[in-house]
């Protein structure tokens, strides 16, 4: 079977879980952004369920990355980079 690129890239799939009681949705464009503008093929998605009071929580693959929960901020683009790359 020949090589194929496709297969030996690394599959990213991103979900944020953000508050909506707290309308931390422009977080949510601001992060999706920077994400996009660092890899605009990775899968983004947000809020699977009703969202936790307070909550900004990113998910790469199933794994909390990170959590405004425990850091009481909302991440930077630093952070952001950081998580992606």
């Amino acid at each position: 079977c020949p090589w194929n690129f496709k297969n030996h890239l690394k599959i990213m799939n991103i979900h944020i879980e953000y508050c909506i009681k707290w309308n931390y949705e422009p977080e949510f464009d601001r992060v999706s952004n920077i994400i996009k503008n660092i890899s605009p093929n990775l899968n983004i998605s947000s809020n699977r369920e009703y969202p936790r009071s307070g909550a900004f929580e990113i998910e790469i693959n199933g794994k909390i990355v990170y959590s405004k929960l425990k850091t009481y901020k909302f991440p930077s683009e630093e952070d952001i980079i950081k998580l992606i790359k």
